[in-house]
């Protein structure tokens, strides 16, 4: 989970939203599905193609790889189902294992002052993300966001893999690689 700087609310999606919203609430009619490669650009663009809460890469780059995260789950929170601060871009893994579930004390790679050091820390002997407990009352937080988007679950190995290759220089640049937060 890297920073991520979230950008104006589409034009599109401010116009649309509130008809959009109205039609998925009331069940009349509605396809998500049609609307999600257009939203699913824009949020890749803020992460530079990469998981918003695992940090791997979305690839092939440019693609429509990838699912659009509902932070409050659009079944359980109908009203959010739109809402721009409430879509994030995920992979297939993180976004299946959270799936409809929600806690309150979830991060957000959004959240004002997000850094990944104050909440995580690598296992370099297992590849696992911790919370940082030392000097973070909060970092309940921290577990649970792991334990919610299974950020260790299917993971580690690719992170020991990706680890080497890091090693290995085989990425031109940062936003190339997956889980940047290991330079």
């Amino acid at each position: 989970m890297i920073e991520m700087k979230r950008s104006k609310m589409p034009t599109f999606l401010k116009d649309k939203k509130k008809t959009w919203t109205d039609s998925f609430v009331n069940g009349s009619d509605f396809s998500w599905h049609n609307k999600q490669k257009e939203l699913l650009e824009l949020l890749k663009n803020m992460t530079a193609s990469h998981c918003a809460f695992c940090d791997d890469v979305l690839v092939p780059k440019g693609s429509d790889n990838g699912e659009i995260e509902h932070f409050r789950p659009k079944e359980k929170f109908k009203h959010f189902a739109f809402a721009w601060a409430n879509l994030y871009p995920i992979c297939r893994s993180c976004n299946g294992t959270k799936n409809d579930r929600f806690d309150k004390l979830l991060l957000r790679p959004d959240e004002k002052d997000f850094c990944f050091s104050d909440w995580f820390r690598l296992d370099p002997s297992t590849f696992e993300l911790k919370p940082v407990k030392i000097g973070n009352p909060n970092w309940g937080r921290a577990k649970i966001t792991i334990e919610l988007y299974g950020l260790n679950e299917k993971k580690t190995t690719r992170r020991q893999f990706e680890h080497d290759n890091i090693v290995k220089n085989n990425y031109q640049t940062k936003d190339n690689q997956p889980f940047r937060f290991m330079n």
